[in-house]
């Protein structure tokens, strides 16, 4: 009798944690990749937000990804050529062509304060073009963009000014 007891305290003291562990890191328990998903996403700052968006979106190519994965779906959008909800921004993203390599970014600088982010940079959105200067405004909150503006300059042929625009 006491082998048997002995046997089954065993195997229960193995099986135990074993299944804990199953259970708590399923796709159900509250270790799932759901969850730790949630807390990578909360945690990050504006500065890690509007990086793995811009990192995500255009360089990566997958801008639907990117909006859904950084902006709030509550986002307030102010750029003239979107509705101003977070599906018409990816509408107008995804009306791009993105499998020929363009747009093409260049970021310049990356200003953050407080849930406030700017991205000045260079962008090419048609190959042999000048391009545009750009700068992007992320309002961030609890790790998602629930606010941006941009405002766009062309970047002339010619220039009088010799610093040029970057």
């Amino acid at each position: 009798m006491r082998t048997g007891t002995h046997l089954l305290a065993i195997m229960a003291g193995i099986a135990a944690p074993v299944a804990l562990t199953f259970w708590t890191t399923s796709s159900a328990g509250p270790r799932s990749a759901a969850h730790y998903a949630a807390v990578e996403q909360r945690a990050l700052g504006t500065r890690e937000v509007i990086e793995a968006f811009e990192k995500m979106g255009i360089d990566e190519r997958k801008p639907k990804e990117a909006v859904l994965a950084y902006f709030s779906p509550d986002v307030i959008d102010h750029d003239p050529n979107v509705a101003g909800d977070r599906q018409s921004i990816i509408d107008y993203l995804d009306k791009r062509d993105w499998s020929s390599g363009v747009p093409r970014r260049t970021i310049r600088n990356i200003i953050v304060e407080g849930e406030l982010g700017v991205v000045h940079h260079h962008i090419v959105r048609k190959p042999g073009e000048k391009g545009i200067a750009a700068v992007d405004i992320f309002r961030v909150r609890d790790g998602k963009v629930i606010e941006h503006w941009d405002v766009l300059q062309p970047v002339p042929e010619e220039s009088a000014n010799r610093h040029g625009m970057f």
